[in-house]
């Protein structure tokens, strides 16, 4: 018997654990990998996006974005700053405000685990949870034949996101055994996969910095793009996903730092072929892609105004239809999740069953690429451990 059953021993389940076993309560993890924190290990390139120095609720999607802003203002990002300095962690802030943990990942995973383990907190690991029940307390029972009993279940088990290191939909289907609405899952921050007859096709290997939206759904990110075997991928595509749906357009300007019709005008560019002018900023093969052949192999002296006009359009609003996005196995989070009108936003404890607690990524809570979501995973935690 325990006072506080968690299941998921990733960011989220382990800071509720360190804030449950603060408060005297005694904790037990539970999680059907052999480690924690697998996730947080591979994030980040290995040096894990901790947060971000711009956290707001309008950073994150979901039916209600406003659902996160308690928890994001209990646990702000000088809150985990703070907490990595005292545990001696060093990290370092890179463009657009994301902050790393300078040497790497193990830092911050060990440094849970010990605190875990320092407050008392017992593990389960290795463990997988075929039964959970609840009559006037909650029955965790596991494949090996143990029974874990509690009055307070904390569900922490993350999304669907990275399937290849363990992501499963257990959380959800807890959530939905306890009458609770899980909202459609999609993969989120992904890449796209390009028709087959999209002239960005075979453009594998090229990276650039573009602006890119989806018009009238997102507003304009400016960050590096990645082509792909299959398609587009990189921070830029990643974030735009997140506002995709099947048939929507998106644009892209291979060219954000310059004005492709100035170009043009200049004087000393007008004996230039068209492709050889903006082979200076583009990729020669990206130039043949973007630009049509009977535009390309023209000198820019030879241009009428309609002719320009095409070009700038071309290389300034490129419209690209995506067959689709990547599958969970590439996403780095997952839309959707369990229905936040069902939960108490400043304690993560259902409205519909007592005692039954939610925190991370398996509610209906997504952010931005950035530090967002493993911000959120703790800041949700956080708040669920001081009510657990």
């Amino acid at each position: 018997m325990y006072d506080v059953i968690i299941i998921g021993a990733g960011a989220s389940g382990l800071m509720a654990a360190i804030e449950a076993a603060k408060r005297g309560r005694r904790t037990l993890i539970i999680d059907h990998a052999k480690r924690v924190g697998r996730k947080l290990l591979v994030s980040g390139g290995g040096k894990c996006n901790v947060t971000n120095t711009h956290i707001s609720a309008s950073d994150y999607f979901g039916a209600d974005n406003s659902f996160c802003r308690y928890a994001l203002k209990q646990f702000t990002t000088d809150s985990i700053l703070r907490l990595l300095y005292q545990a001696g962690i060093e990290t370092e802030e890179r463009d657009h405000g994301r902050i790393f943990c300078k040497k790497g990942a193990d830092e911050i995973v060990s440094y849970l685990l010990h605190a875990s383990e320092s407050g008392g907190v017992h593990f389960s690991l290795n463990t997988e949870v075929p039964e959970v029940s609840h009559t006037t307390h909650f029955r965790v029972k596991c494949e090996s034949g143990a029974l874990y009993e509690s009055q307070r279940l904390l569900v922490a088990t993350g999304g669907l996101a990275w399937p290849q290191i363990g992501a499963t939909n257990f959380g959800y289907r807890i959530a939905r055994q306890f009458g609770h609405k899980v909202t459609p899952l999609k993969p989120a921050l992904t890449g796209f996969i390009l028709p087959q007859d999209s002239p960005l096709l075979n453009q594998q290997g090229i990276s650039l910095d573009v602006q890119i939206q989806i018009k009238g759904k997102s507003a304009v990110i400016e960050e590096p793009l990645l082509f792909t075997h299959k398609g587009m991928s990189g921070p830029s595509v990643l974030q735009v996903s997140c506002f995709w749906e099947k048939g929507d357009t998106v644009t892209i300007n291979f060219l954000p730092s310059e004005d492709v019709i100035s170009q043009m005008h200049e004087p000393g560019n007008g004996k230039l072929f068209v492709k050889n002018l903006f082979m200076h900023y583009i990729p020669e093969r990206l130039v043949r892609a973007i630009i049509p052949d009977h535009l390309s192999g023209r000198k820019v002296a030879e241009l009428g105004k309609k002719d320009r006009n095409a070009i700038a359009g071309y290389i300034h609003s490129f419209p690209v239809c995506p067959d689709s996005v990547e599958g969970f196995s590439k996403a780095e989070a997952t839309l959707g999740g369990v229905c936040t009108g069902e939960i108490n936003p400043e304690s993560m404890e259902s409205l519909l069953l007592e005692g039954l607690f939610f925190s991370g990524e398996v509610i209906d809570v997504t952010g931005r690429l950035g530090g967002y979501n493993i911000h959120w995973a703790f800041a949700s935690g956080h708040i669920a451990g001081q009510h657990l």
